[in-house]
């Protein structure tokens, strides 16, 4: 109850503002601290973690109401400690710096309460390393909850890429002291951002089971969604597909489309043909019997999972049937190359002639022929090049994708992170198909490239589908997301 009476205080407070006078010349004449302000600032934010959109303009209406009112507070304003305090969690809350620097500049407090506000301008300033020196040594734990919370989050923030761990604890504090809150929300936000970077899946699915659970509606959701995808990736190896089964049931319909679908894109860029295609099958399988087989996207990435399968001829039939109108221009860069490479998959080979062979190794004529043929020693049979079509016992190593440190942003007013380079685009491998077909040959195969004869007509054949494979990796590497 006490939660809505505040919260009716502080709409009633904006129908006065919008009414009539300026914000600080309003907040004055009311006698309302900077306290209350900030006080009702938080619950609207709460209210917009909880996917209240309609309370975004009433944010934005709060932070100029406060920032006024905090930019005329005088030295007597803040002999009361909560209204310092109040002007920490502002400046943490999305508040402009110059503002907490002025303010700060006229309070007469202690030193840790200087000290923490010396460190948020600089955070707030994109100082990062001189913000990190400044709030270390202090312990969100000791300080009074409202502003311990947002301590944790910022320092958990900053220490995120060079103290993973400790990060992390941060974070479990910041929740720890504001449960149901924007700050809960942001930092099991950041927590799965982390916990994909260090490749700990076990703690990667429990925050995102939490942040679904309970912030799926937030504005911020889009940069969960993002972290969340390349956790997915990050962690294929570690995490199961039922565990993502799970964490995705909990979304409704549209949005679980839309994260599957992301999922099966980065996964066939990164030759993640397994992940791919049960990401597609998933987009494609829908819920409640409403499927999305008609959707251009969903085709599009199962097909790139197959694309150097036995079943080429479907995979091209589907790739030609997609309406390109209704790709991105990212996924229409997709959806040339994958029509490259199953075009030259299923292209004749070339056959050499008698002149260019024997011109080439006039031995190679004489040792094919049946009556001087020797035979063959079993030391030498496992040297031997692999025969076109045949599949190798080994099993196809695919290289998984190099991390990617998608550090999530901070909320409200986060630091710019830093870009990272694209993940490494590994080949997928390439299905067996008989002897009497156009060569389709394993990517995987044993031979080196070295060991190939250009001149012989199968180890051409080989040669030129490896570099078809190479072609098709670099186009979907380079497509922009």
């Amino acid at each position: 109850m006490r939660g809505k009476t505040v919260i009716g205080h502080a709409v009633g407070l904006l129908l006065l503002a919008a009414a009539g006078s300026p914000a600080a010349a309003f907040a004055q004449d009311y006698g309302l601290q900077p306290y209350q302000l900030v006080r009702s600032l938080q619950l609207i934010q709460d209210r917009i973690a909880g996917g209240d959109n309609a309370a975004l303009p009433m944010q934005a209406k709060l932070l100029e109401m406060t920032d006024a009112r905090l930019r005329a507070a005088d030295a007597e304003d803040f002999e009361d400690p909560k209204n310092f305090r109040a002007l920490l969690v502002y400046g943490m809350s999305g508040g402009n710096p110059v503002t907490v620097e002025a303010a700060a500049s006229r309070a007469t407090t202690d030193p840790q309460s200087l000290a923490i506000a010396k460190g948020i301008v600089a955070y707030l300033n994109g100082r990062p390393a001189a913000a990190i020196e400044i709030l270390k040594p202090i312990d969100p734990m000791s300080v009074p909850p409202d502003l311990g919370a947002f301590l944790a989050l910022v320092k958990g923030s900053l220490l995120a890429t060079d103290e993973p761990a400790a990060a992390l604890i941060l974070l479990d504090q910041a929740r720890l002291l504001s449960p149901g809150t924007l700050v809960e929300e942001a930092a099991l936000r950041r927590s799965v951002g982390i916990a994909a970077a260090q490749g700990d899946a076990a703690r990667f699915a429990l925050a995102s089971t939490q942040y679904v659970a309970g912030y799926l509606y937030s504005p911020y959701a889009s940069q969960f969604a993002d972290s969340f995808v390349s956790g997915a990736i990050q962690l294929h190896m570690s995490i199961s597909q039922d565990k993502l089964a799970d964490i995705t049931s909990m979304m409704d319909a549209e949005r679980e489309k839309v994260i599957y679908l992301r999922i099966a894109r980065r996964a066939a860029i990164d030759g993640l043909t397994d992940l791919s295609a049960f990401a597609s099958a998933r987009a494609e399988q829908g819920r409640n019997g409403d499927g999305n087989q008609d959707d251009p996207r969903a085709v599009l990435y199962s097909s790139l999972s197959t694309v150097t399968s036995a079943t080429i001829g479907d995979v091209r039939a589907r790739l030609g049937k997609i309406d390109r109108g209704k790709l991105s221009e990212g996924d229409r860069a997709l959806l040339d190359a994958a029509q490259a490479v199953a075009g030259e998959v299923v292209a004749p080979v070339p056959a050499a002639g008698k002149d260019e062979i024997e011109a080439a190794d006039p031995a190679r004529i004489h040792a094919a022929k049946p009556a001087e043929a020797e035979p063959v020693s079993k030391a030498d049979a496992e040297a031997l090049p692999p025969v076109e079509g045949a599949m190798s016992e080994q099993p196809a190593v695919v290289a998984p994708a190099k991390p990617t440190a998608d550090a999530p942003a901070a909320a409200p007013a986060p630091p710019t992170p830093p870009t990272t380079a694209p993940p490494t685009v590994a080949a997928p491998a390439a299905a067996p198909a008989p002897s009497e077909t156009p060569a389709m040959l394993p990517a995987s195969a044993p031979a080196a490239a070295s060991d190939l004869d250009p001149h012989d007509p199968t180890d051409a054949a080989m040669l030129n589908t490896r570099r078809q494979l190479d072609q098709i990796d670099q186009l979907l590497g380079a497509a922009p997301k």
